[in-house]
């Protein structure tokens, strides 16, 4: 009987587990496809939808619906994408894709201008940090090189490399912070 619901009354059902169940069913695919696609990576975009999930279910009375949960779960996921893809830009991950790989992937023309946003902003970041601070940045984030590899190539102790990427790091992050906040009023 409550296969054939709709969202809204799914939401105020009284068998919640079969309702919950219902929903999951029906938008569990679409979510983690688009998860996917901007997030690169399984286990990642299984988290980030099983989130939306347990977020929507703890808020259900206070969720407003027209006729379908479908727009709220997406706006759920996009804020969800961009809190995890801010926590792998503080501990220093890079994102993962190139601009390439984005329009390979099936991203939207906007997705790719917006990773090309981000690109850029985090370009001009690194060009306004002092030399020495660029260099290390960008052997270990572009080359991929060790601390120790850094340090033995520039001819430095491993523990001022690793010093420099943390103060850089901490810059960055403080400057992309601002950036993702203005992201969020924009889109």
């Amino acid at each position: 009987m409550l296969r054939n619901a709709d969202d809204r009354r799914l939401l105020t059902a009284n068998d919640e587990q079969n309702a919950f169940r219902i929903l999951y069913d029906r938008y569990w695919e679409a979510l983690y496809k688009k998860a996917f696609q901007r997030l690169g990576d399984g286990a990642d975009a299984e988290d980030a939808v099983q989130e939306v999930f347990i977020s929507v279910w703890r808020n259900k009375n206070s969720i407003e619906i027209k006729e379908t949960l479908s727009p709220y779960l997406f706006t759920a996921l996009r804020y969800c994408i961009i809190k995890r893809v801010y926590r792998k830009a503080k501990k220093g991950l890079q994102v993962p894709l190139s601009v390439e790989e984005l329009s390979v992937a099936g991203n939207s023309s906007e997705d790719i201008f917006q990773y090309k946003e981000l690109q850029n902003f985090i370009g001009k970041e690194v060009a306004g940090l002092p030399e020495r601070m660029q260099e290390i940045y960008r052997l270990s984030r572009i080359e991929n090189l060790s601390p120790g590899e850094i340090a033995e190539r520039l001819c430095i102790s491993e523990q001022t490399v690793k010093n420099t990427l943390s103060t850089t790091l901490k810059k960055l992050r403080i400057k992309l912070s601002h950036f993702i906040s203005l992201l969020l009023f924009i889109f």
